[in-house]
């Protein structure tokens, strides 16, 4: 076997290794399972890709990640140096996907690129269990533990399948982990703790600005930041969508080349925005948080965060983007009093009652062996965030009483391509009626209801499913699915004692997460105005050795700057928030809208400006009084929701 030194000169063509990355690629190569922590830009990606070289004849390596937008650059990047990678996940067309399994299972993949819900897949998973597995690559690995900051439930299942498949090492890596986070991959993907390599977060081409701010200040503060040349490109970070468009349009109006991008927009618009920002046509991305993961553009110039962090992991992680080309780079934070509220808003509107809880639990082990739910449906009748609902799902798994096992969608429209024949006598006899029923639906909204095909046609809901599956990879007809839906296995049926005492178990596991919530948004605060060493306070919240702790001597306190002294004000003097003629507006939205509004928790989200699921669906956030209050806390505003309600 040629040495690592040898394969990156021959492979990469550098001469030398970064800090960390030799010790990394030795364990893997090895065959020790390995966890490395390693700042954003210090060179992950190629603690896999060289020993991919290194262990070819040990078979392929595997690189689970759950940003498609990384997996695809990665895999052109590489195919572009004449590499044998492939990806296998739900960007592929049905050709696509069976030319990559079919070259997989002939041993011809050298780095195959997946993501979490794929690897489990039951025809991937049957290929890589007949072949050789060189190393398992788990990128954003602090993504399994539910205390990690951006905790994703599709990750639960990665240990066990990486144990079925059996690679000759398992490679967890991340740019940000706590202990606690930490202590659960290793334990998870049973590494041991001499083969934890990390790393301190901190970079020393970047450096941390603090900018004392109040509101009103901030649209200056930041075209004054941006109208330096040398901090371009640049990537802003806001707290809500409608922010990020206001933001970008003061920009845009002063001179830059600026462009919003969120969740709210279509995935084709993002990808064009994106695109735009790789090749520098845009300047400044004005953003919520979802984006920069997986942006392979190294020369961002600096980061600016125009709302306050929800957590030093965020705001490690989000900063870490620029210079990732080891030239130096700049990271701003307006800091403002006005941004604590909204962001403590945010914490207690994911507050639950039990009540929610036990529905929850008792809607999935009250259907028997196996269980289905729709996922916005249950979050609108719940009351439940996004977030929420997926981390109290994933916990039902930990304590395994419930088992994922696939996705399907409940509502389908169905219409012959222009110019096509559909010929039926290619799919079962059993499903003719249904599929003739289905092409002849001619209205535009119509859809049919997938639930209903056992009573119309005898036919199960999950096998007539599969047939249109296979009819839409056809590509004989247009197929529009909705209503996604989840599907569960009950692995352990519960009486309702039971019941009774897993809702107060998962109640008090949901309030120590807004607990630690808090806690890390108070952290932001400390470093905000703290005048130690930025980059140093870091390092202490990811527990990096007191004696490795030096001052950077580049950030706001170690210069010397202007720095705010506290972000909680004093609360004014007592008095009532709501005016006579507020309440009479509220009243009346009240009685407008008494279908819809039935607690007080709903009442405040409304008036605090909380887009919950439930606000969304009936449109709730359109209304003239929305967020009415978005200046005060929740909890000054919710004892005049519960009068109001009652």
């Amino acid at each position: 076997m040629q040495s690592p030194h040898q394969a990156l000169q021959k492979y990469f063509s550098l001469s030398e290794f970064r800090p960390a990355q030799l010790e990394i690629i030795e364990h893997v190569v090895a065959g020790r399972n390995t966890l490395a922590t390693l700042p954003t830009g210090s060179g992950k990606s190629l603690t896999f890709q060289l020993p991919s070289f290194l262990l070819r004849t040990h078979g392929t390596t595997i690189v689970i990640s759950p940003l498609l937008s990384l997996i695809r650059d990665q895999v052109q990047k590489l195919q572009q140096q004449g590499i044998n990678a492939c990806q296998i996940d739900s960007t592929l067309t049905a050709q696509e996907r069976q030319h990559n399994l079919t070259e997989l299972q002939a041993g011809n993949i050298q780095l195959l690129y997946t993501s979490p819900e794929t690897l489990g897949n039951p025809q991937l998973l049957d290929i890589l269990k007949q072949i050789d597995i060189s190393l398992v690559a788990i990128d954003e690995a602090h993504c399994y533990s539910e205390w990690g900051h951006s905790f994703r439930p599709s990750y639960l299942s990665l240990p066990l399948l990486t144990r079925a498949i059996q690679p000759h090492a398992v490679l967890a890596l991340t740019a940000t982990a706590t202990r606690k986070v930490a202590s659960d991959i290793r334990k998870a993907f049973r590494i041991k703790t001499p083969q934890h390599i990390s790393s301190s977060p901190r970079r020393s081409n970047l450096s941390y600005t603090i900018i004392p701010s109040e509101d009103q200040q901030r649209p200056d503060h930041l075209s004054n930041i941006l109208a330096k040349h040398q901090h371009l490109p640049a990537i802003v970070y806001a707290m809500r969508q409608e922010q990020c468009e206001e933001i970008a349009h003061h920009l845009s109006s002063n001179g830059l080349r600026a462009k919003s991008y969120h969740a709210g927009m279509s995935s084709q618009s993002r990808k064009t925005i994106q695109d735009d920002f790789l090749t520098d046509k845009t300047q400044v991305i004005v953003a919520t948080i979802a984006f920069g993961m997986g942006v392979d553009k190294s020369n961002i110039r600096s980061i600016i965060h125009y709302h306050l962090p929800k957590s030093p992991e965020g705001w490690m992680q989000e900063s870490g983007r620029a210079g990732r080309d080891a030239h130096p780079a700049h990271t701003y934070l307006l800091a403002c009093p006005a941004d604590i509220i909204p962001l403590t808003n945010f914490i207690r509107a994911r507050e639950l009652d039990e009540s929610s809880i036990h529905r929850l639990i008792t809607t999935l082990t009250s259907q028997g062996k196996t269980a289905t739910i729709q996922p916005y449906h249950t979050r609108v009748n719940l009351g439940m965030l996004t977030s929420t609902l997926d981390v109290l799902l994933a916990k039902l798994e930990l304590l395994k009483i419930t088992k994922y096992t696939h996705t399907t969608w409940r509502y389908i429209k169905m219409n012959v391509l222009y110019g096509r024949t559909f010929n039926l006598t290619d799919y079962p006899k059993k499903h003719h009626k249904a599929l003739t029923h289905l092409i002849n639906m001619k209205g535009l909204y119509d859809r049919y209801d997938l639930h209903d095909a056992p009573t119309d046609f005898g036919v199960p809901a999950e096998k007539l499913y599969q047939t249109l599956l296979e009819i839409k990879h056809s590509g004989e007809c247009y197929m529009r699915f909705s209503g996604w839906q989840k599907h569960y296995k009950i692995l352990k049926p519960l009486d309702p004692e039971q019941v009774n005492a897993l809702t107060a178990n998962i109640y008090s596991y949901h309030q120590d997460q807004l607990t630690h919530d808090e806690l890390r948004l108070k952290e932001v605060q400390r470093i905000a105005t703290t005048r130690a060493c930025i980059p140093v306070q870091f390092e202490k919240w990811f527990s990096i050795p007191k004696a490795q702790l030096t001052p950077c001597n580049n950030c706001s306190s170690c210069n010397g700057e202007k720095r705010p002294t506290k972000l909680n004000k004093k609360p004014p003097a007592k008095r009532s928030p709501i005016t006579d003629e507020q309440l009479a507006t509220i009243k009346e939205f009240l009685t407008k809208k008494k279908k819809y509004i039935h607690t007080p928790a709903q009442l405040t989200c409304v008036l605090c400006g909380i887009g919950t699921p439930y606000i969304r669906h009936y449109r709730l956030h359109y209304h003239p009084i929305f967020s009415t209050f978005q200046h005060l806390p929740y909890d000054e505003i919710h004892p005049y929701s519960i009068a109001l309600i009652d």
